[in-house]
């Protein structure tokens, strides 16, 4: 939660772009401020019970540090590449079609983000996480439906 006198929007949108839960400006009063302090509390007791690491097919995720491991060796991600495999671990064996991933990764009206773009962050995720990266099989494409996180791979 950030509490301070900067009040642009630029302030503001970066404060919440690198992570902040709550922005508040100055001078602000007391009740609407403790209010606030008790709905992060809230949201954050929520949180714990969530699920905290994601493991399958050699690769693992901690989700509380950002960390990911392949057979427990470090992989550098980027913030997108990240929240695409989050949703895959999430959703084992599950083919989630382009439109499906789009909308819950981005959260726009697909004016910045399209199909190709897409089909960039998977194939960069699949040279950071797939022993063979041009013959997937964490990953794979199901042809005209979408993608899917197979569990039914070798490590």
């Amino acid at each position: 939660m950030f509490l301070t006198a900067a009040d642009e929007e630029t302030d503001i949108i970066m404060g919440l772009d690198i992570g902040g839960d709550d922005y508040i400006t100055k001078p602000f009063k007391l009740a609407v401020f403790l209010s606030r302090v008790n709905a992060l509390l809230r949201r954050s007791e929520s949180f714990q019970r969530e699920i905290t690491e994601l493991s399958s097919n050699g690769i693992r995720v901690q989700r509380l540090k950002g960390d990911v491991y392949k057979n427990e060796e470090r992989v550098e991600l980027t913030t997108g590449e990240y929240k695409l495999l989050c949703l895959f671990m999430e959703n084992p064996d599950i083919i989630l079609s382009a439109e499906q991933i789009l909308s819950r990764l981005w959260d726009c009206d697909e004016n910045y983000i399209d199909s190709n773009t897409l089909t960039v962050y998977i194939r960069r995720l699949r040279t950071k996480i797939e022993n063979n990266p041009s013959v997937p099989k964490k990953i794979v494409t199901v042809r005209r439906l979408g993608y899917k996180w197979n569990t039914e791979c070798e490590v």
